[in-house]
């Protein structure tokens, strides 16, 4: 601390993946903090994991539950977990049962009881676990309060960090929720027929933090929480002067297409329906990336790397040398029920590495059904663009169009400019009585390009992008039609008739009528 500067804040990390990076860097010591969530949110779990993780640094705890669990119930429960250390109980952390004490004695018992303990025990983090219990036996809501605010004072001037769990009795925000230093909620939503965990930190004094829902899990190693990618991009980072100029495809007529490849550290979308070539295309990006000596990521949801590698070795791609040497990742999870703040956290670990300079994340759709919320994968596309531009890290990735055929073309999301600034895009075509694939190029941005449309062939050689469709017309619409080469024919000048002989219109026309008076009398 520089002498008439601001104090350094002690922090009491909590050993949760994640969690420290939504407190950004964890609970303030000595003060109070309330975990708030319906039975089954994960609040025990939560706070023994911040025991046994204060633990293992040398510090001691005290947990006392006002529960009617037993403490054998509880620690058994968490010998499943692999952040549980029985070496630590009882030595560095006690559980005490003070359920008794609270329904003899009241508040004032429970609040002495705990003073008591907390400096027999000379701990530094304190767990009450379940104040709804003296929600229910208060004597009134201002003894309640009274009651938090005497322990806040105890524990502020020991310096003992306090985490108070409740359920809240499912009434919402109370008075007394405001009363404590710090509020985190623990949430499970349920979509359709799929539940999600959230947490949100309502309020956090004296300290920064992310802001929004974040999501999180529990595995066998505890919590693991996942910060909303929105909420960790730093805006004030502006791109740096990079020596990549263009980043090319290794495809010939492609790269010739973009004047030598998509613009370094920029993002490009393939946009077509299944079977257009997305895929390989993309494959081939990061196969040019590792030979150059740069290395590439591929993020992958549809297929497996023993799958990826076969397709790609059927059409000339040869990416196992290129992985065994290191210059290709790849990372594959099947699309089912992923979480989307999950994939963000993995997307920024690899952007923020500093090794990766290509990715190609395959897909878009994958992203759609990992949220819950369909106008947010813009926002996160968004968030993650501009982190890759920041970083000069080229991204691309995949997005299926609606339809393969016909005269419309939907982006399969809005506000594509923020999110895509390059549009590559790949359709078929029935083109004498055959399919044929086709490249175009809708958006390059700040850069000259090719808007030619050229067909794209898939050989066992490798891709290939050929010369523009020169016989064939109206290729975008999905209705192409083959082109006339050859000019209309002049219909031919009427001969004049020789004389003493009639015209065949004349001769097959009736003869006009006369419009003979008749006389009378005759």
């Amino acid at each position: 601390m520089t002498p008439g500067g601001p104090r350094e804040e002690q922090r009491v990390a909590t050993g949760i993946p994640g969690l420290d990076t939504v407190l950004c860097g964890g609970l303030r010591r000595g003060r109070m903090y309330m975990v708030l969530g319906l039975p089954g949110a994960g609040k025990t779990i939560l706070a023994n994991q911040i025991c046994f993780h204060q633990a293992a640094q040398g510090h001691r705890v005290l947990y006392l539950t006002l529960l009617a669990e037993s403490h054998t119930e509880l620690v058994s429960n968490l010998q499943t977990l692999s952040f549980f250390d029985p070496a630590c109980v009882p030595g560095k952390i006690s559980y005490l049962s003070a359920f008794t004490i609270l329904e003899q004695g009241g508040l004032e018992a429970l609040a002495e009881l705990i003073r008591k303990e907390i400096k027999a025990h000379k701990a530094s983090l304190l767990v009450l676990d379940g104040l709804l219990a003296a929600e229910e036996l208060a004597p009134s809501r201002q003894a309640l309060k009274k009651f938090i605010h005497g322990l806040q004072v105890v524990t502020g001037l020991i310096g003992c960090t306090t985490v108070v769990l409740t359920t809240g009795g499912d009434k919402g925000l109370r008075a007394e929720h405001t009363m404590v230093d710090g509020l985190l909620v623990l949430q499970q939503r349920t979509f359709g027929v799929r539940t999600l965990r959230e947490l949100s930190v309502r309020k956090f004094r004296g300290s920064a933090y992310k802001m929004g829902q974040h999501g999180f899990e529990i595995t066998a190693d505890g919590l693991t929480v996942y910060p909303r990618l929105e909420s960790m991009v730093d805006g004030n980072l502006v791109p740096g002067a990079g020596k990549r100029e263009r980043d090319a495809f290794g495809v010939a007529g492609l790269d010739s297409m973009l004047k030598g490849g998509v613009p370094a550290g920029s993002t490009t979308i393939l946009l077509g329906p299944p079977g257009s070539g997305k895929t390989l295309l993309g494959l081939s990006f990061l196969a040019e990336g590792a030979r150059q000596g740069e290395r590439s990521h591929y993020f992958a949801f549809y297929d497996a790397p023993e799958r990826m590698l076969a397709q790609a070795a059927g059409v000339g791609l040869h990416l196992q040398p290129l992985m065994e040497r290191g210059d290709l990742e790849v990372s594959f999870r099947p699309p089912t029920e992923n979480i989307l703040d999950k994939l963000g956290t993995e997307l920024l670990t690899i952007v923020r590495s500093g090794r990766v300079r290509r990715i190609f994340l395959d897909g878009y759709e994958a992203l759609r059904r990992a949220s819950t919320r369909n106008t947010r994968v813009a926002r996160f596309l968004a968030a993650l663009v501009n982190e890759c531009r920041v970083r000069e890290v080229t991204l691309i990735y995949t997005a299926e169009a609606t339809s393969a055929f016909g005269p419309e073309v939907k982006f399969p999301l809005k506000g594509i400019s923020m999110v895509a600034e390059n549009i590559l895009f790949l359709r078929m075509v029935e083109l004498h009585s055959g399919l044929r694939r086709f490249i175009a190029a809708l958006k390059v941005r700040n850069s000259a390009y090719d808007p030619a449309l050229r067909e794209l062939e898939i050989t066992n050689k490798g891709l290939k992008v050929g010369q523009p469709f020169a016989e064939g017309q109206m290729l975008m619409t999905g209705l192409a039609r083959t082109r006339t080469l050859d000019p209309t024919p002049v219909p031919k000048p009427r001969r004049k008739p020789r004389a003493g002989t009639v015209s065949s219109a004349r001769a097959t026309s009736p003869k006009p009528r006369r419009n003979v008076r008749k006389r009378r009398g005759t």
